[in-house]
This record gives C-alpha cells, structure tokens and sequence, in this order.
C-alpha cells in the first residue's frame, strides 16, 4: 500500500544539494528546518525531494527572502 505523499524516485542526498547549491551542509540542513527545502527521512538517512531543489536553482533563496521566520 502506497502513501499519499509524493512518490520517493527523485531524492538527493545533502553532499549533491550541498555541491549543487554551492553552500555549506549546515546551511543545507538549515534550509530543511525552515521548510524551504523539503526532505525525507529514509532509515537514519535524510534526502532532500529533488523538485524542492530545482525549485530554489531556478529561483534563488537568500536569509533575507524568509525573513519573517526569526
């Protein structure tokens, strides 16, 4: 039986968004605890949902765009 959640085919580990990205990985796990990059926990493994990733390459993100957090 399948979950309602998006399926799990595209996933990245936080090396690959962390290179993609160009940012450092508590950066990355910083963007996952705001939200703005969605993941999946998978065992004791984080991925990060590929479309979440596209998302931020394609239209950027910066500390300041969610500002309204802190």
């Amino acid at each position: 039986m399948q979950s309602m959640e998006k399926p799990l085919s595209k996933l990245v580990r936080i090396k690959e968004a962390q290179d993609l990205l160009g940012v450092s990985r508590s950066y990355v796990y910083r963007l996952m605890d705001k939200g703005i990059l969605e993941s999946r926990k998978i065992g004791n493994a984080r991925r990060i949902v590929a479309e979440s990733l596209r998302n931020i390459l394609e239209n950027g993100y910066t500390d300041e765009t969610n500002e309204t957090d802190r």
